[in-house]
């Protein structure tokens, strides 16, 4: 087995995103987590709580610069009686100067939680629309290399 090499660290600028095949090349920051979720289990003779996993809950943030109404009109259209929409999500890491390949999370049946409908900014800054989500289902297809070269 070989050292670790500080190349081999991976750069989060190497990403793309996608939400049901279409890259949202105006993404600036992307995460998801999953949460296990545990009941207390109260054991005689024992001064420290055990715990029992019994699910997991998954959810993840995702910022873009505003260049879009996109996720206004998913807001809107629920709001107006249509339906909520679920996604599918693709986040792409393939940093090449690493050479630990690319590694590709789905998730699945993925829900908005909020979105920014309106926003100013006397600064002039670039706006950002931070919208969180919940997703129910996640896959991870090829898996970056184990060893170091």
């Amino acid at each position: 087995m070989s050292k670790m090499r500080s190349f081999h660290t991976i750069s989060g600028k190497e990403g793309r995103l996608f939400l049901d095949g279409e890259e949202l090349a105006y993404i600036k920051e992307f995460e998801a987590t999953i949460e296990k979720n545990k009941s207390e289990v109260p054991i005689m003779g024992r001064r420290m709580q055990g715990h029992k996993t019994i699910g997991a809950s998954g959810t993840g943030t995702a910022t873009f610069y505003k260049v879009t109404s996109k996720f206004v009109r998913l807001m809107m259209e629920y709001v107006k009686g249509g339906p909520d929409a679920y996604f599918t999500f693709q986040a792409v890491l393939d940093d090449s100067g690493s050479g630990r390949g690319v590694e590709r999370v789905t998730l699945y049946d993925v829900n908005f939680d909020s979105a920014k409908v309106a926003g100013l900014n006397a600064e002039g800054e670039a706006l950002e629309e931070e919208v969180p989500f919940t997703f129910e289902d996640l896959d991870l297809p090829e898996e970056l290399k184990e060893d170091f070269d």
